[in-house]
């Protein structure tokens, strides 16, 4: 059901059906279009396949052609290409190489393990279990468990990889240190509480192995200047530009041939065995696949057009919507004479079929004898014509109603939409006897309304609705 300002419109699936039916131009040329168009992508994609074969069998046979020195010569450059790609990647995303070496913010804790296991001689003892938690400790922030852990909750972009190259941590004795570093100072202070507040908690499940306190006996929070980072990055920076001097070197000795393939970015290596290349052809599986889905869209666009109209579907509507006579209705041939007009013309036979087939004529001389028997049983002899669309209601048609009606002596005046034309409000009015006259896919349902309800407003009798389709 659709609302329509106080209106309830019942979807008729039967007319729904016949809508679909007669859009069949539409459904034909969206399936034709979507079903090349899916074949066409997958003929694509299969293409850029096949010339990325045939380049690999390409370079295959200009390697057949090198000899062995030559060869490896390649396979060497692309083995100091991949380590400067490494070594690139790893100065560019490593955390701990954005860290200021000179200027490194660094927290550390210093925690110590208090057992309260004592030993006496005069009594059977146990083990001493210190140790052991001091290990349990140690292990589980050399773990992923934390790591994982601090940069899940904290939100960290970084890896498992980068925590253990920004933390350390040291035990000796019953004591635990943990240094933490961080490029971001505000970020490095969140680090350092959640790991206190995790050891926190750990502290109360390794009671079980033996009653202890964790003790924080400092933090500290320092600038410091990391020599190590200095070195590190230095090798780095230097393993860079000795492999970057290596591969000039290499790369100036090879021949033309050596180069071409070094240059190919299709495959990193070659392989020795021979690959089949087929040559694509046009799926038909993607074809009705497109074709399918072609078709289901546009059923969906013209069900959703049906369902959120605002225009007049069929006469049927109006005693239903606005409780008023429908007293009959015109058939109009179309004007534009479209593609393949016979298969439309078969398909309204088909719709119409229960119905006797008259002509616009014979239908004009029913609907007069209609209206001329209702305004005599009402004892009426002057009828205002009007309608929502009068002003594109087809000419002929107009004057072939009104001439029969004036030859059964029924006096006729017309006029525009009374609820938009003031003189048309006070002819009908004057009048006081209505017949509208509405077009099928043209009116609409809130004109229809505004109309209807201005002349029962001023006591019009409202001799009923006539629908031109």
């Amino acid at each position: 059901m659709e609302k329509q300002k106080g209106m309830e419109r019942e979807l008729d699936l039967m007319e729904l059906f016949w809508n679909i039916l007669f859009s069949w131009r539409q459904i034909i040329c969206f399936g034709v279009i979507f079903a090349v168009l899916f074949m066409e992508i997958k003929y694509f994609k299969d293409w850029r396949t096949y010339q990325t074969s045939q380049n690999i069998s390409i370079e295959q046979n200009m390697m057949a052609g090198l000899t062995n020195e030559e060869k490896n010569q390649i396979s060497n450059v692309r083995e100091i290409i991949k380590r400067l790609e490494e070594y690139q990647e790893y100065l560019d995303t490593s955390v701990l190489m954005q860290i200021d070496p000179y200027e490194k913010h660094v927290i550390e804790l210093q925690y110590y393990v208090k057992s309260d296991y004592m030993f006496n001689y005069t009594q059977d003892t146990q083990n001493d279990y210190t140790s052991d938690v001091v290990t349990m400790y140690y292990n589980y922030i050399i773990s992923g468990e934390m790591s994982q852990s601090v940069i899940k909750t904290l939100q960290l972009p970084i890896s498992q990889e980068d925590i253990s190259e920004l933390w350390a941590i040291g035990m000796i004795g019953n004591s635990v240190s943990i240094k933490i570093a961080y490029p971001e100072e505000k970020k490095l202070e969140e680090i350092a509480e959640f790991v206190k507040s995790t050891l926190k908690k750990k502290e109360s499940e390794l009671q079980k192995i033996g009653s202890h306190e964790l003790q924080l006996l400092g933090e500290s929070k320092n600038v410091v200047v990391d020599t190590g980072l200095v070195d590190r990055k230095h090798t780095i920076s230097n393993n860079i530009v000795y492999l970057n001097v290596q591969l000039n070197a290499l790369k100036a000795n090879m021949s033309e041939q050596q180069l071409e393939l070094l240059n190919d970015k299709l495959q990193d290596d070659i392989k020795g065995s021979t690959t089949s290349v087929v040559r694509p052809s046009l799926s038909k599986k993607y074809f009705l696949l497109g074709a399918f889905v072609g078709i289901f869209l546009i059923i969906i666009w013209i069900v959703c057009k049906m369902l959120f109209t605002a225009k007049l579907q069929n006469s049927e509507e109006v005693p239903v919507l606005y409780n008023v006579r429908l007293l009959g209705e015109i058939s109009i041939p179309s004007q534009k004479r479209k593609f393949l007009s016979s298969i439309d013309k078969k398909l309204l036979a088909i719709k119409n079929r229960k119905k006797k087939k008259l002509t616009m004529e014979q239908q004009i001389k029913v609907l007069s004898a209609n209206i001329v028997l209702s305004c005599k049983k009402q004892g009426i002899d002057c009828v205002y014509i009007t309608g929502s669309e009068y002003e594109s209601i087809d000419i002929e048609v107009w004057d072939m109603l009104k001439k029969e009606l004036s030859a059964q002596n029924l006096q006729i005046e017309e006029g525009g939409n009374i609820f938009y034309d003031a003189e048309s409000l006070k002819q009908g009015t004057a009048i006081g006897n209505f017949l509208f006259v509405e077009q099928r896919g043209k009116s609409i349902y809130d004109e229809i309304s505004n109309e209807l309800n201005l002349a029962r407003e001023y006591k019009n009798y409202i001799l009923g609705v006539v629908v031109l389709v």
